[in-house]
């Protein structure tokens, strides 16, 4: 579900790669079954089964960052936590917490597919 909060953080975006995050924002609730979407960190964040699981990190003017979690908090079951991440596009930063960084609008245009399948992977993990 689209979030008209959402809308007017993107929509008053100077970021150069905005316009990336909207077509991956499209895909990700087109294509992530139960997905919704809020506002979080001055950030899209988006939601599945009531927990933070992706935020867009578009703070910095040189780079889009996706922040792939599960929840705001550590979780106790971290130790347990497995994610297959075939193409290599994910960066750990933590047992269960991994990110996916451009610095190039085509990149991120090219990357949107694979990140849809990442997350629907990983609200399911």
């Amino acid at each position: 579900m689209r979030d008209p909060a959402v809308d007017r953080l993107l929509a008053d975006s100077t970021h150069p790669m905005t316009a990336g995050v909207r077509r991956l924002r499209s895909a990700v609730l087109d294509g992530v079954e139960g997905l919704t979407e809020h506002v979080k960190w001055r950030s899209p964040s988006f939601v599945h089964g009531g927990t933070d699981r992706m935020t867009v990190n578009m703070t910095r003017p040189d780079r889009v960052v996706v922040v792939l979690h599960r929840g705001a908090r550590v979780r106790v079951d971290r130790a347990e936590f497995s994610f297959a991440d075939p193409g290599g596009l994910l960066e750990w930063r933590g047992a269960d917490r991994a990110v996916i960084t451009w610095t190039d609008a085509q990149a991120l245009d090219d990357a949107v597919p694979d990140v849809v399948d990442l997350l629907g992977r990983w609200v399911r993990a």
